[in-house]
This record gives structure tokens, sequence and C-alpha cells, in this order.
């Protein structure tokens, strides 16, 4: 029982950060309407901007780097709206602002690439990395506790934001009625902006999260992307409270088929994600 306790808070603690990856694309499909295809190199982005400026600056606190590369995501997130996923998004077809991120991801890997190398990186955290905590009979590392911890601050911290300020009330708006919301003064570019811009840093928030615990590539964010999309679906489509629940079911089935069968990879998490697809079809639940 110890076992099976120490493995679920494990996998607990990976969901949290499984959450994290898909809470920024849970947000920009639920205000935009639009699928962000490069979520995922947002994410390696934000990873690889922490791991230049601790090789740059080592004496920088690791918590003045997360919000560094979040800050610098979240400017080009909100650049890249402005410039370029807000004007495909005027076309009725949603198959053109899909299409317009997918070429962003490709840019942006590229760019990546010829800039950093391809090369794996890690965020360098010094003794919190071989850090353990003792809960009870219970070993767990540090790490994935504080992982956990600012998970559930961000949740938390979102949740407030979109029910208890101006700028949440105008993202439920949009989110319900974007053509009522435009009547009744919303300015829709404006906030499709701020929702883009939180989307990207949420995302190098991830990004700096999982290069602490494990190597990043230039190439990762396919992954990366992978999971996001299977959080949103079973989370459901724009919901981030439920992103949160998906991460922590798929991050416990993650470790638990990892103890079961250490050659399994994410296959258990990739059947969980079908099953439960499959099961919503037959029932007719799309959520």
């Amino acid at each position: 029982m110890t076992a099976l306790f120490e493995l679920l808070l494990q996998g607990v603690t990976l969901g949290g950060l499984y959450g994290v990856i898909g809470a920024g694309l849970a947000l920009t499909f639920g205000v935009l309407r639009v699928v962000n295809l490069s979520h995922g190199e947002l994410i390696t982005i934000g990873a690889f901007i922490a791991v230049g400026v601790t090789a740059l600056a080592p004496t920088v606190p690791v918590l003045a780097v997360l919000v560094l590369a979040c800050a610098l995501c979240a400017a080009l997130g909100g650049l890249l709206q402005v410039a370029f996923v807000e004007r495909a998004m005027h076309f009725r077809d949603p198959m053109v602002p899909m299409l317009v991120t997918f070429g962003i991801a490709v840019i942006l890997r590229n760019l990546l690439v010829e800039t950093a190398g391809a090369d794996l990186r890690g965020l360098n955290v010094g003794g919190l990395a071989q850090a353990s905590l003792q809960l009870g009979p219970v070993i767990i590392g540090a790490l994935p506790v504080v992982t956990l911890g600012i998970a559930v601050v961000v949740f938390a911290g979102l949740a407030a934001v979109i029910r208890h300020t101006r700028f949440g009330r105008e993202v439920r708006a949009l989110s319900d009625r974007p053509d009522i919301a435009a009547l009744m003064g919303i300015r829709v570019a404006r906030v499709h902006v701020k929702v883009a811009a939180l989307a990207a840093g949420l995302a190098a928030l991830a990004g700096v999260l999982l290069a602490m615990r494990a190597s990043v590539s230039p190439y990762s964010g396919v992954s990366y992307l992978l999971i996001a999309f299977e959080v949103v679906v079973l989370g459901g489509l724009g919901s981030t409270r439920g992103a949160f629940a998906a991460g922590v079911l798929l991050g416990v089935t993650q470790v638990l088929s990892a103890w079961w069968d250490s050659n399994a990879g994410l296959l258990y998490v990739h059947l969980v994600f079908f099953s439960i697809l499959v099961l919503r079809a037959m029932t007719g639940r799309l959520s």
C-alpha cells in the first residue's frame, strides 16, 4: 500500500505539470476558437529561454528566470496574435488560422534549431533536484511537489482572474457569445491579444517546469503539443479547470503503467485517451 500511495502521489505531481501544459491551449481554444499548433514550440522556447538565461547569469534566482521566460513568451504570443493569427481569424474557415499557427510552429522550431542547436538541454536547479520530502512512510522528490504546488497556484489564479476581474468577464463573454460581446463595447481584438499573451506565458511556465525535471530539445514541441491536446479534449474544450483534472488522470496513468510495464512509454496514456473518446462517442457526451 505504501508503494501504491507513492506511485499515485508521483502521478498526481506529474499530472499537475501536464495540466499546465494544456492550460494555455485550453484558454486559446475556449476564447479565440483557434487550434494553436504552435503551442508546443512556445513551451520549448520558454524552456530554452530559461536555460539560456541561467547559462549567461548563473547567479540569477530560478524564480526570476521563470518570470522572465514567461514574460518574454507572453510578449511573443501577443505579437504573433497581432501580426498573423488575428488576421487569419477574419476568415470564416477555421482551417485558415490553424494552418497559420502550423506555419508559425515550423518557423519557430527551425529558428530555435538555428540559434540554440539541436542538443538536449536541462535547467540546473541545484540541490532542489536531489532534495526529497518524507510524508510518513512515503518519500518523494521535492521538485515534483514544488511543480504540483505551482500548478495548483496557477489554476487557482486563473479561476480567480476569470471569475472576479473585468478581464475575466470579457473573456467569459467572448467565450459564450462573441457577437453580442462586440455589440456591448468589448474590444474583441484587444482581448484576443491578452488571451494569446496569457496562453503563451502559461506555455513558457510549462516549458521551464519541464526543463527542471528533464531535458528538452527544439524538437520536443510536437510531443508536448500531443499531451496538451489530450489534456484539453479530456478536460473539455476550453475548460481550464477540466485541464487540471485531465492532466492528473494522464499523469497517474503514465506512472502506474511505467511501474507495470517499463517499456510502455506513453502507450497507456494514449490508450486511456482513446478509450474515453470511444466511451463518449457511444454515450453521446462530448465532454
